[in-house]
């Protein structure tokens, strides 16, 4: 289930609230250099808010006093927002909620739409790693190094790697994309899969030794059900529920 920003943040600050934290220092990253395409940010989950930022304005073109954590955690593109949210929501709280954790080995990956000022989206990756841990092993304060991909990288697709200690990948995976669990059969989940693969219809039906009619009604029926118009439009549903 996804929280409200305010809930969400209000449920991380009061279970981190007045533990002791091994500090560290902003001068560390001051100097950290910087292509024309980065910006970077620190949220303090302790405190609820961006303790830091450099080149924000310059990427995105918000003010230092717009780009606080509701930004942060709701300028994905409408289509992509509640992926997004499932996604940093569950790794936050799994290194908060889980303690003496090796945290210098816990990092969060994600390629997605981020929209800037003016209202326009562009393609980022954002790098997120430890910056401050609370003494007892939490997760206090993270970084994000943003890096502007679009050159290479202009769909809607989001990909997106969760590396943390005592953690199960596929248990995990299935936690984010729970409510798409069944949404489709195992028989159409192999045909989507080869679709992406680039098959052909009549590929499918040799593969799966199954006729070219049968692969002709999967077909149909996956992109019914998807709501997708064509195979390049259902690749990206699909990555975007967990199924590819």
């Amino acid at each position: 289930m996804i929280k409200s920003n305010r809930k969400f943040i209000s449920e991380i600050t009061s279970k981190l609230k007045e533990l002791d934290y091994h500090k560290n220092d902003f001068e560390n990253i001051d100097n950290f250099p910087l292509n024309s395409k980065q910006c970077l940010y620190v949220i303090d989950w302790q405190d609820g808010k961006v303790s830091y930022q450099k080149d924000i304005d310059k990427l995105l073109g918000y003010r230092a006093d717009e780009f606080n954590l509701d930004t942060v955690l709701s300028i994905a593109h409408p289509d992509d927002l509640n992926l997004i949210k499932k996604i940093t929501q569950a790794a936050v709280s799994h290194l908060i909620n889980n303690i003496c954790l090796n945290l210098e080995k816990s990092s969060l990956n994600l390629t997605y739409r981020f929209r800037k000022k003016d209202g326009s989206y562009v393609k980022l990756l954002r790098q997120s790693s430890l910056f401050e841990a609370t003494k007892n092993g939490k997760l206090k304060s993270n970084l994000s190094l943003l890096t502007d991909i679009s050159f290479i990288d202009n769909s809607n697709t989001v990909h997106w790697e969760f590396n943390a200690p005592h953690i199960e990948q596929e248990a995990f995976k299935q936690e984010i994309y729970k409510e798409f669990n069944s949404f489709f059969t195992h028989r159409e989940i192999e045909v989507i899969k080869l679709i992406s693969d680039k098959f052909s219809t009549k590929a499918i039906a040799d593969k799966l030794y199954i006729s070219e009619h049968t692969v002709y009604s999967h077909r149909k029926n996956i992109l019914k059900k998807s709501n997708c118009h064509n195979a390049a439009d259902l690749v990206d549903f699909c990555y975007k529920i967990g199924v590819i």
